[in-house]
């Protein structure tokens, strides 16, 4: 078994750079630590993403699944609506409590969702 600390950051692949970064930042609270010509890392306490300018290929699945508790859940939908983000799916039911999905500025697909 290989034994791991932790995990040092999620790449997340854009088509621009700025306006993923003010989204992540807007929607989520997100802190720019570093940036480059072509990525940024951005922190939420201890979770990092790497944002890394490049052509995006398969969209089909949510490069990020964030949990919230349900009265969050249904606020986190309110803010979406307010501020014209694309929700893609949901909300709808799950086994176990509901899930929404929606767009970052690349097109790629994020998940926020809560279980019972």
């Amino acid at each position: 078994m290989i034994i791991v600390e932790g995990i040092g950051h999620v790449s997340i692949p854009v088509s621009q750079l700025e306006p993923s970064i003010e989204f992540y930042r807007d929607i989520f609270d997100f802190e720019l630590e570093t940036k480059k010509e072509s990525e940024a890392i951005l922190s939420l306490d201890s979770f990092k993403i790497k944002l890394v300018k490049t052509e995006v290929a398969d969209r089909s699945l949510a490069v990020l699944s964030f949990v919230m508790d349900v009265d969050d859940f249904t606020e986190a939908i309110e803010e979406l609506e307010e501020k014209n983000v694309k929700i893609v799916k949901g909300p709808e039911g799950t086994d176990s409590g509901e899930s929404l999905t929606f767009l970052d500025p690349s097109q790629n697909l994020i998940e926020i969702f809560y279980s019972n």
